[in-house]
């Protein structure tokens, strides 16, 4: 296995994943109690968005498997939960330090350079820039690389992970091409995504979908001494998940705060900005990690009261204060009558909450909430907060073997794509959560059948712990 990286290092957007991975039927969920299945997160991935059931039926099934083998096989923590927006339980895992992107990437990566230090087995090759795919008689049988100005050649069967455009503003770009209207937003994206892979399997006759579904993330931070920054770090979808509010600039609730990305988005297009992203101490203590490392960063800021908070808004305490009091009543009354509420909510049933029901997206699930009383002297972390370009739904087109098809939708021997260069896994909105798994479900069914493509019956079982000396956490081979 040749992993070829066009970047000084590996890891790509998904080092920056924080808010988690989802899983259903995990033995996280399982040791917490919490009610979950297959099924129900099926039906809120296509609810969601998701178009086509046969990959979402890949998606969610192996979630709970893939995930626990994340834990089992590489001793990582995911012991915590969230739900996100669309979610109708918690799901969402992640570990009580770093962001989980950077968790489950570093690990992978550490595996296999444990292996390539003990064998040929795997190699990797990092500032190698992928030019195009060999083919012969109609399969793909390798690629040429650039690497310090020489051209290089790999053998083998190909799988595609580099990733969306989102960060590609050049006026022949993907973006350009099929979401012009969206070239003067930021984006979270290093400047690496490119949709190379995309443009390299489309120069072959792969077919592409979905591209015009580019998503459009709530919570970009902006830096306030670099306000206008093309690039910005993101808030996790977690901040929200944990019980954080978003407020426009008169410090009034205007959205569900766990509703899809797209609608979040906007609905603050259409409120007054500038919108932050607050949380109480409750809902700060359960995710500190996060909120640490962006105060860090000066993308967050944290006031010792709702008071401070207020004088730096220019808002009266009032308002902050009416805004939490009317938020703690609908949670009470959405607790003690689920079902009864005056809006409609989401992702089904009733809501009480005003603010988001008047939209058409009530809010039903509400954690840490705190009443009007305790803002005065409740301590907060604020954010300001803007929206931008996150993620590509679209790609080049998969099935449910992972394998690109070409223009009639045959599968192209020896072409398989994972993570965000495949399209039409989610359809015209992503839940949070769901780009992790994608990476993990897709990138292992894809190697299952490359390897499969390429040994055939050969095929065997093997163990990671065996073939690094030991995990990741083993000593480095001696060379």
């Amino acid at each position: 296995m040749v992993l070829v990286d066009k970047s000084a290092f590996c890891g790509g957007n998904s080092t920056k994943a924080t808010s988690g991975i989802n899983g259903a039927e995990t033995s996280t969920q399982k040791t917490k109690k919490v009610e979950d299945s297959v099924e129900l997160f099926t039906n809120d991935t296509l609810k969601g968005g998701a178009k086509r059931p046969e990959l979402v039926k890949v998606l969610c099934g192996n979630s709970g498997a893939d995930v626990d083998w994340l834990v089992d096989k590489f001793d990582l923590d995911m012991s915590l939960l969230a739900r996100l927006g669309g979610h109708s339980a918690p799901r969402t895992h992640r570990g009580k330090e770093r962001f989980p992107g950077m968790t489950i990437t570093y690990a992978l990566i550490q595996m296999v350079e444990k292996i390539s230090e003990r064998s040929d087995l795997a190699r990797i090759i990092n500032k190698a820039k992928v030019k195009q795919l060999i083919c012969k008689n109609g399969a793909v049988c390798g690629l040429t690389y650039e690497k310090k100005g020489k051209e290089f050649t790999e053998e083998g069967p190909v799988i595609l992970a580099t990733g969306g455009f989102g960060a590609d503003f050049t006026e022949n770009s993907l973006l350009a091409k099929y979401r012009p209207d969206l070239m003067h937003l930021p984006t979270t994206n290093g400047d690496h995504t490119t949709g190379d892979g995309i443009k390299m399997g489309e120069a072959i006759g792969a077919r592409s979908i979905d591209l015009e579904w580019v998503q459009v993330h709530p919570t970009g931070l902006v830096e306030p001494d670099d306000p206008e920054a093309k690039i910005k770090f993101l808030a996790a979808e977690a901040l929200r998940g944990v019980g954080g509010l978003v407020i426009n600039a008169n410090g009034e609730r205007f959205c569900n705060e766990l509703g899809r990305r797209d609608y979040v988005t906007g609905e603050m297009w259409k409120s007054k900005p500038p919108y932050r992203l607050i949380l109480n101490k409750a809902a700060s203590d359960e995710i500190i990690w996060h909120c640490k490392h962006y105060t860090g960063r000066g993308v967050m800021k944290f006031y010792k009261s709702g008071e401070e908070l207020c004088k730096e808004m220019g808002v009266p305490l009032t308002t902050l204060e009416a805004a939490h009091q009317k938020h703690y009543e609908a949670s009470v009354k959405q607790e003690k009558d689920p079902e009864g509420g005056t809006f409609p909510a989401y992702p089904s049933g009733k809501s009480w909450d005003e603010p988001s029901g008047k939209t058409g997206v009530g809010k039903k699930f509400f954690h840490n909430v705190i009443d009007g009383s305790q803002v005065k002297t409740e301590p907060f972390y604020s954010a300001i907060i803007t929206p931008v370009i996150h993620y590509c739904m679209g790609g080049l087109e998969i099935d449910v073997n992972s394998n690109v098809v070409d223009q009639k939708g045959k599968a192209i021997p020896g072409l398989y794509a994972a993570g965000e260069v495949a399209g039409g896994v989610h359809g015209n909105n992503r839940l949070g959560g769901n780009s992790l798994l994608d990476c993990v479900v897709f990138g292992r069914v894809a190697g299952k059948a490359c390897a499969q493509y390429m040994l055939g019956d050969k095929v065997k079982e093997t163990d990671l712990k065996e073939l690094s000396g030991g995990g990741v956490g083993a000593p480095a081979a001696k060379l």
